[in-house]
């Protein structure tokens, strides 16, 4: 018992340091399952970086729709704007034709 007490003694850390390892291992592979876990997390990170990428690639498109449904808004408005309002932008100038009325 002597020999034993003095074993203890002597490597106390070095037990408890190894009881820590074991401990660890069993964490990682049995609980866990360390390698397969680390294939599954990034098969779906793989799978989130293809949906955003299209997800990026369809919003890229609806950009395009926006702009170009806002272009032609933006051209009716100023039609409108022309005829009822008289709208004459910076540098354009202005005529009236009408119709000749009498001395014909």
């Amino acid at each position: 018992m002597n020999a034993l007490q003095n074993f203890f003694n002597r490597y106390w850390v070095t037990a408890a340091l190894v009881i820590v390892l074991f401990t660890l291992i069993r964490q990682s592979f049995y609980i866990n399952e360390f390698p397969f876990s680390l294939y599954e997390k990034q098969a779906i990170i793989n799978k989130n970086i293809e949906e955003n990428a299209l997800l990026q690639q369809k919003n890229a498109m609806k950009i395009l729709e926006l702009q170009e449904n806002s272009a032609s808004g933006s051209e009716i408005l100023e039609s409108q704007a022309r005829y009822r309002l008289g709208l004459v932008k910076k540098g354009e100038r202005y005529y009236q034709i009408s119709e000749r009325v009498g001395n014909e």
